[in-house]
């Protein structure tokens, strides 16, 4: 296999044939569900998977109910809200755990005393109390394979501490799709590394104020490509479409769309009559009262706030719910 991108790919460990997708940095076998890295060309060993425990039935009665909560929804929503496609999505990460030492000497911050009093204000010019201390942490970060796309995801504190083999079986078998890495391991291994080293950093100043002398010594302790599973799913109301996003392992919706009932968009058009009438008002004042001008031109500015307001309301038939 070739460092450079082609086409195709033999897969490492099966010579399976696979596409290459535009910009990736991995590969997973279709056939065994390996790992390809192409720029060094080896498999990577360690691959893991969350569990798909969400999916289907449980699906159709998680989202319903999550969007029920918000103002605006249909009461007959999760009665007519017919679910029409189903798509998994697996998702990659780069896993690191690291074990990390720091040892640290500085000046220790200067706590204030509970007692009042000339030895109070004394103690006020001691500034420079040495302090010395040890950070031994292990660390886990985790990095989302894309740099731009899939927002929703990249922030999402996935609970990987569940994670399994990967079983290429498992996947199929849920018609996932495998989705890889635009992101390298030498870059995703830098941003975890120094995600760490600033983690000991924040930890030190907690204790002292002015950092005199550190000595680190972090080592990766272990690695994992991992993929973790998402249900993009999509729906109708009547006429009205919508789709959600969903942590497949754990149930978590992390984007839906919801229709607007039409008694919540009536309360749009109420909103449009009264701030045109309180408009109009308010010009009277501005030009037959001289005196109340300023008043005037108070009212008109807020009341052009609830018409927008009510335009916006009575207009719009979707919103997003978004963790």
């Amino acid at each position: 296999m070739a460092a450079e991108q082609t086409k195709k790919l033999s897969c490492g460990y099966c010579q399976g044939e696979n596409d290459i997708p535009p910009f990736a940095r991995v590969v997973t076998c279709t056939y065994c569900g390996s790992p390809n890295e192409l720029q060094t060309g080896k498999v990577i060993q360690d691959h893991h998977m969350l569990s798909v425990y969400f999916s289907g039935s449980r699906l159709q009665e998680l989202v319903p109910q999550y969007l029920s909560k918000f103002v605006g929804v249909p009461g007959d929503f999760a009665d007519k809200c017919v679910f029409t496609k189903f798509d998994l999505l697996m998702m990659p990460f780069w896993l690191f755990t690291f074990e990390g030492k720091t040892d640290y000497r500085g000046i220790g911050k200067y706590c204030q005393p509970q007692h009042s009093g000339v030895w109070s204000k004394t103690l006020h010019f001691v500034h420079t109390r040495p302090e010395q201390g040890s950070i031994d942490l292990d660390t886990t970060s985790l990095i989302f394979g894309y740099k731009e796309q899939y927002r929703q995801i990249r922030d999402e504190k996935v609970p990987a501490g569940g994670k399994e083999a990967f079983d290429i079986n498992a996947v199929n078998a849920e018609g996932g799709q495998i989705h890889d890495t635009e992101i390298s391991y030498e870059d995703a291994y830098r941003t975890a590394y120094e995600q760490v080293r600033a983690k000991h950093n924040n930890l030190i100043y907690r204790e002292i104020v002015q950092l005199d002398d550190a000595r680190q010594d972090i080592k990766l302790k272990e690695m994992s490509y991992l993929h973790v599973p998402f249900y993009k799913v999509k729906y109708n109301y009547g006429r009205w479409e919508g789709e959600a996003l969903v942590d497949a392992s754990r149930g978590k919706v992390l984007r839906a769309e919801y229709p607007i009932s039409r008694a919540h968009r009536s309360w749009g058009l109420f909103f449009i009559i009264l701030a045109l009438g309180v408009i109009g008002a308010a010009i009277y004042f501005i030009i037959g009262l001289p005196d109340w001008q300023i008043a005037g031109y108070s009212a008109a500015a807020i009341f052009l706030g609830v018409l927008i307001f009510g335009i916006k309301e009575s207009v719009t038939k979707k919103k997003v719910a978004a963790e």
